[in-house]
C-alpha cells in the first residue's frame, strides 16, 4: 500500500519525517535530480538533518515554479508537523490549494506539472514509477512465459500495446498504437533489451529486431509503420 494513501486516511501507522522524505526522493522525476536543492536534500538525509532535507525539497519546488503533486506537499506537511514546524506545514498545505486553483486538476504522485497557459501543460514523471508500471504491464502480458519462445509477440491493450521481441532469453519491447488499418510502431524509442536485465542494444541488434518485425508482419499480414 502506498505511503500517501495511508497518510490521507490518517492511518495510525507512524511514518517518520525521514521515511516520508526518503520516499519523496525515491520517486522524484529524473529532471530534478541534478538540481542543487535535490542534491542538497540527499546530502542532508545522509547527515540525518531532516529539517534541512525538508527545506531543500520546498526550495526545489519554489525555485522551479513547477507544480508538484498534492501527495508531495501532503508528505512534506505531515513531516513538518511531526517536527513541530507549524509555519512550514501550513505553507505546504497552501501549495495544495495553489495546485487546485491554478491547474483545476490533480497532479499524480511521482509527477510534476509545468503550466504554459490555460490549455498547454508539460509533465515530468518519476522513472521509478514508470518502471513499476512496466512491471505491472509485463506481469499482465505474461512476458516471463515468452522468454523461451524466440520471435515477435503482440500484446494489445485496446488501441495501443506492445510488441515483445524475444531472442535467446532476452526481451525487447516496442510500443505501438493502432492507426487507420496499421500498427504505428514507436521504434525510435527502442534503445535497450528490457529483460532479464536492462542492456543497451547494439546497432546490429536493433537492425535485426527491425527485420524480425518486418518478417512477422508479412507472415501475420499485419500492416505496420515505423516512426523512424
Amino acid at each position: 500500500m502506498k505511503l500517501f494513501k495511508l497518510l490521507k486516511r490518517q492511518s495510525k501507522t507512524y511514518f517518520s519525517p525521514e521515511q516520508t522524505i526518503r520516499h519523496l526522493v525515491d520517486y522524484m522525476p529524473e529532471f530534478y535530480r541534478t538540481h542543487r536543492q535535490f542534491i542538497d536534500c540527499v546530502e542532508f538525509l545522509k547527515n540525518r538533518e531532516w529539517e534541512l532535507a525538508l527545506d531543500s525539497l520546498i526550495e526545489l519546488a519554489d525555485e522551479t515554479e513547477h507544480y508538484f503533486s498534492e501527495d508531495f506537499w501532503l508528505g512534506l506537511a505531515d513531516s513538518a508537523e511531526k517536527m513541530n514546524l507549524t509555519d512550514k506545514a501550513n505553507y505546504c498545505r497552501e501549495q495544495i490549494k495553489r495546485n487546485i486553483e491554478d491547474l483545476k486538476s490533480k497532479t499524480p504522485f511521482g509527477w510534476t506539472t509545468i503550466k504554459f497557459d490555460g490549455t498547454h501543460f508539460q509533465h515530468h514523471i518519476s522513472e521509478k514509477l514508470k518502471e513499476e508500471w512496466a512491471t505491472e504491464r509485463r506481469e499482465k502480458d505474461k512476458v516471463q512465459e515468452l522468454l523461451t519462445k524466440d520471435g515477435v509477440h503482440l500484446k494489445s491493450h485496446g488501441r495501443s500495446g506492445f510488441l515483445y521481441i524475444t531472442n535467446n532469453g532476452k526481451v525487447a519491447e516496442v510500443e505501438f498504437e493502432l492507426g487507420t488499418n496499421v500498427l504505428i510502431l514507436y521504434f525510435k524509442n527502442l534503445t535497450d533489451w528490457s529483460l532479464p536485465t536492462k542492456q543497451t542494444l547494439t546497432v546490429d541488434e536493433k537492425q535485426k529486431i527491425k527485420s524480425d518485425i518486418n518478417n512477422w508482419a508479412t507472415n501475420t499480414k499485419n500492416a505496420i509503420e515505423f516512426d523512424d
